[in-house]
C-alpha cells in the first residue's frame, strides 16, 4: 500500500508542478485523470467530470497572476528547490 501512496504522491506533485503556472495557465482548471489533463471553465464543471469518472481524479484551479500572492509564491520557490536539490 505505501508504494501505491508514493506513486499517487508523486502523480500528484508532477501535475501541481506542471500546471500551478500562474504566469503560464493562470485563471484555468484541470482535471487530471490517469495521465491525461482537460480544461475546464469552471472549478463546478470540472467536479461534475470528476464525479462522473472511476477512481482517483485530481483538480486543479490555478490562481490568476494577481491572486498568486506571497504565500503561493513561496510554495513555488520552495517547490523547486526541493527538486533542484
Amino acid at each position: 500500500m505505501e508504494v501505491r501512496t508514493e506513486k499517487l504522491e508523486n502523480k500528484i506533485r508532477e501535475f501541481v508542478i506542471r500546471y500551478m503556472n500562474p504566469e503560464k495557465f493562470g485563471g484555468r482548471v484541470f482535471l487530471v485523470h490517469g495521465n491525461e489533463a482537460r480544461e475546464y471553465p469552471d472549478p463546478g464543471s470540472a467536479r461534475s467530470a470528476a464525479l462522473s469518472l472511476p477512481g482517483i481524479s485530481i483538480i486543479i484551479q490555478v490562481p490568476n497572476r494577481d491572486e498568486a500572492g506571497q504565500y503561493f509564491t513561496i510554495f513555488l520557490r520552495l517547490n523547486k528547490e526541493t527538486h533542484s536539490a
